[in-house]
């Protein structure tokens, strides 16, 4: 009895430290690369939105999607590197040229180590698939963890993206012959 009460107790504690909200979501097919388009960054770290990214490409690449990625903002003047909108409009704009059928981009609400003495990371993220040429949203999934004092900001934004895209329903072209 006693182990189960503990059993339990654990549980309920790890279970406090993560929070997601995946939906089901239709069936992708892979039919080309996705575009990473850009993730707004809600947090007050700075570049945490392009952590994301490259977390985000790496975690679809591991599930066999192949995806590009908008192009670095040219402009290095302080409005381009801050004014997301500016920034937006720039990776809609090259997105045009581009032979993608879905993107994927969110938002990063959290992304720092808790202050106190443990120094715990916690990340808080928002993800969406949506249509490239009409930007309807197919599926939007949101999550948070807060990791251990010893993990850190990176691997637990890994944990939580990997949470939040095992929530796609991937399948390949039906082959005709």
């Amino acid at each position: 009895m006693m182990k189960k009460s503990l059993l339990l107790l654990s549980s309920l504690i790890l279970s406090a430290c993560s929070n997601y909200q995946v939906p089901e979501s239709p069936t992708f097919i892979l039919s080309g690369p996705w575009a990473i388009m850009p993730i707004e960054n809600n947090s007050n770290t700075p570049l945490a939105a392009q952590k994301a990214e490259q977390l985000v490409a790496t975690e679809l690449y591991a599930k066999g999607i192949s995806t590009i990625q908008y192009p670095a903002v040219i402009g290095q003047d302080l409005r381009s590197i801050l004014d997301f909108g500016s920034k937006q409009q720039q990776a809609n704009q090259w997105l045009t040229s581009q032979p993608v059928e879905y993107v994927i981009t969110g938002s990063v609400e959290e992304w720092h180590y808790k202050s106190g003495l443990d120094a715990e990371p916690a990340v808080g993220m928002t993800l969406e698939v949506k249509s490239a040429r009409t930007g309807e949203v197919y599926w939007r999934a949101s999550g948070s963890r807060s990791g251990w004092g010893r993990e850190s900001v990176t691997g637990t934004g890994q944990i939580v993206i990997e949470q939040l895209l095992d929530g796609l329903t991937i399948a390949q072209p039906s082959s005709s012959d």
